[in-house]
């Protein structure tokens, strides 16, 4: 998942990730694994308390309207301004979960399909895995965008949860077709409404003007896909 966030840009290796010029560091939270949701909000508040903005997954679980579903720290973060869940969407159908234990998420994002920098040996060559779906890998790639959000300007925590809130359009639904209350985060949206509120110059010859441009080259093409 560090590789999605943060693999080095235009170097000619590997894959490139979405905020190449992030540091990452690897913590755990509590002492032991524990399912107490009173500590992990505890934990979430004082994290944003402190200027952190939190990303977290949804389950990939497909118990609808199971215990799957409120699970925390995902099952808290329409509750602490700072905290989104995002549930993992197809690629090629942008709008359409992967898994159905989605309901507390805060929006969608594409989770399949996704290269990341671990070696896999098949038919005795050496390839880069591919995750055929999953929440890590949407969380990580919104957690990327966010590093680009916050490299314009340090924003509050609150205000990048506004911004990526703002920037979702249409609702996602399961693959059975049950609406969920949220939409699909367009991350072009969200980059371009950092950029404005940091003060930083439009779209237009400066380098966040490329990067917006990139972003739009994405998404066309992953709408191309869904169209074939």
């Amino acid at each position: 998942m560090a590789g999605i966030i943060g693999s080095n840009i235009n170097n000619g290796i590997g894959i490139a990730g979405i905020a190449d010029k992030v540091k990452l560091f690897p913590i755990r939270a509590t002492r032991n694994r524990t399912k107490d949701s009173l500590i992990k909000k505890r934990l979430l508040e004082k994290a944003v308390k402190k200027g952190v903005f939190v990303v977290t997954g949804a389950s990939n679980s497909n118990d609808f309207d199971g215990r799957e579903d409120v699970l925390v720290p995902c099952g808290l973060a329409n509750g602490i301004r700072g905290v989104v869940c995002v549930a993992a969407t197809f690629a090629k159908a942008p709008t359409v979960l992967c898994s159905n234990a989605s309901k507390l998420a805060s929006f969608g994002s594409p989770g399949s399909g996704v290269v990341f920098p671990t070696p896999n040996k098949v038919a005795g060559e050496w390839i880069y895995a591919k995750e055929e779906w999953g929440s890590s890998a949407a969380s990580a790639a919104v957690a990327g965008v966010v590093a680009l959000m916050t490299s314009f300007k340090n924003f509050k925590p609150e205000d990048v949860d506004r911004m990526l809130l703002n920037a979702t359009e249409g609702r996602v639904r399961t693959k059975t077709g049950y609406e969920m209350t949220y939409g699909v985060l367009r991350p072009d949206l969200a980059v371009k409404q950092a950029i404005a509120e940091a003060g930083l110059p439009q779209i237009g010859s400066s380098k966040w003007g490329r990067l917006i441009r990139s972003i739009r080259h994405w998404r066309r093409q992953r709408n191309q896909m869904v169209a074939t």
